[in-house]
Formats: C-alpha cells, sequence, structure tokens
C-alpha cells in the first residue's frame, strides 16, 4: 500500500474517532445539564465548543494501528466484486 494512502486513511480513521468522542460528549454532557435544569442555547454552545476541543486533543493521543487498517482495505477490497452488466440475448 502506498504511504500516501495509508496516511489518508489514518487521518480519516483519527476524523473518525474525533467525531465519535465530541458526540458522544455533548449527548452525555447535555443530559446531564437538563437533568439539573440548566438547558439553555447559550450552555449547549458552551458544551459544544469545549467537547470539539478536548475531542481534538484525546483524539491526537490516540495511536492508530496501521496494520490492522491495512488489512481491513484489503478485506474490503477483496469483497468488491467487478460488477458486470448482462447483455440480454436477441
Amino acid at each position: 500500500m502506498k504511504k500516501k494512502k495509508l496516511k489518508s486513511l489514518v487521518k480519516s480513521a483519527r476524523k473518525t474517532v474525533r467525531n465519535d468522542i465530541k458526540r458522544s460528549l455533548i449527548t452525555e454532557l447535555t443530559s446531564i445539564a437538563v437533568k439539573l435544569g440548566q438547558d439553555s442555547k447559550k450552555l449547549n454552545k458552551e458544551i459544544e465548543k469545549g467537547s470539539k476541543e478536548l475531542a481534538k486533543k484525546l483524539s491526537k493521543d490516540i495511536r492508530i494501528d496501521k496494520a490492522a487498517i491495512i488489512e481491513v482495505t484489503e478485506l474490503i477490497d477483496a469483497q468488491k466484486v467487478p460488477v458486470t452488466e448482462a447483455t440480454p440475448a436477441n
């Protein structure tokens, strides 16, 4: 696998992890704020901003296993079967 493609796959995996962390933080913190009776647009905006920053910091420290990414992409490529169009017999 080319190095450029591998870097691209690692970057997209890290971005996916970052979005997952951000989404889970937002849902948990919002539910806690609602339970405490603090439900406002300003607070929700602060929660989103803080979650985004924290997710970015956490995702930088996460190490993505390059070997696992290579295996998964090879499996996906192997599963792709070329689609052939059947021509009707005249």
